[in-house]
């Protein structure tokens, strides 16, 4: 018997992908495509919770609302957080 195969996940099944927001809800104009890979969730609570955020480029700081210099919105905008 294999102990990790028997062991239980910590996956949440009702847990599904969140679908990103590809427009700018404001403007209209499509975000530029992600560079960099998306944050786990406890690290996009850190962000919102310490106001600090990270581009969808990889740029890192800026408001949980804003964009880096290139137009990449932050993650937590992407994501439709805030």
């Amino acid at each position: 018997m294999d102990a990790i195969a028997d062991a239980p996940t910590l996956a949440d099944p009702d847990d599904a992908p969140v679908p990103h927001i590809t427009h700018d809800p404001a403007t209209g104009r499509a975000y530029p495509a992600p560079t960099s890979p998306e944050p786990d969730f406890v690290t996009l609570a850190h962000q919102l919770i310490d106001a600090c955020a990270e581009a969808t480029d990889g740029c890192f700081p800026f408001e949980p609302d804003g964009f880096c210099a290139h137009g990449h919105p932050t993650w937590l905008r992407r994501l439709g957080v805030v």
